[in-house]
């Protein structure tokens, strides 16, 4: 079953612009890419079209398809400057990065809706085994493909770091209230399990370790689905 909506990318006619951009050959023996914010605009080193694409629409990974495979590959070192008085920082951005990606990469796209899986964050059978933060803990966090860590986080915070490690959505129905800390570590979930592997997946680490299970199910999700890109123009 699906639903689509067919767009078309005419943002930004009436929008601001990045003042100066300047798109060149990223390093592709360098397997890391970076992304900034400075005073003056934004950075990006090494990054690549679907990078750019999934930061200016607030996308999750799963959540883009279609387009050519150098989208996905191909890297790019970008330099934008905000016009003249605009401060970092006061919403614009995303709607800049909109439009220079439909006037330098002639970007255009579809919304589609499908259904696809998803993950309930539950409280497993036994009940939880988290643990509380005191309140002068602060709230921060750290993740890695292998790992996450936070400290005075709430179990929705936790689910949504755990889409990019199912690469689905994850919606948290656990009915705790409050901040918690957690360390989680385990193994990537890969087509093929490494040899020898010490850790378990999320899906057992969870369970294991903090009381919680993910419960699979189905529901809409909006798609970006890519019609046209192309390489960048020369600045």
């Amino acid at each position: 079953m699906r639903f689509t909506l067919v767009v078309l990318l005419t943002l930004a006619a009436h929008g601001q612009e990045f003042e100066v951009v300047s798109i060149k050959p990223g390093d592709p023996a360098f397997p890391g890419s970076s992304a900034r914010s400075t005073a003056g605009g934004m950075e990006w080193r090494n990054t690549t079209v679907n990078n750019l694409i999934r930061g200016a629409y607030h996308l999750n990974e799963f959540q883009l398809t279609g387009g050519p495979k150098w989208a996905d590959t191909e890297r790019f070192n970008v330099d934008a400057k905000f016009p003249q008085g605009m401060l970092r920082g006061d919403g614009q951005s995303q709607q800049m990065m909109q439009h220079m990606l439909a006037d330098r990469f002639n970007l255009v796209f579809r919304l589609e809706t499908k259904m696809l899986p998803q993950y309930s964050l539950v409280v497993a059978k036994g009940g939880p085994k988290v643990e509380r933060s005191s309140d002068n803990e602060g709230v921060r966090s750290q993740q890695g493909p292998r790992q996450i860590k936070a400290w005075g986080t709430p179990m929705s915070s936790l689910a949504q770091m755990l889409i990019s490690v199912v690469s689905a959505p994850v919606t948290d129905h656990t009915g705790l209230q409050g901040q918690y800390n957690f360390s989680l570590e385990f193994a990537p979930l890969l087509d093929a399990p490494r040899e020898n592997e010490p850790l378990g997946d999320i899906f057992a680490v969870l369970q294991q370790q903090l009381g919680l299970k993910l419960v699979a199910t189905k529901g809409p999700v909006e798609m970006l689905v890519i019609d046209k890109v192309e390489k960048p123009t020369e600045n």
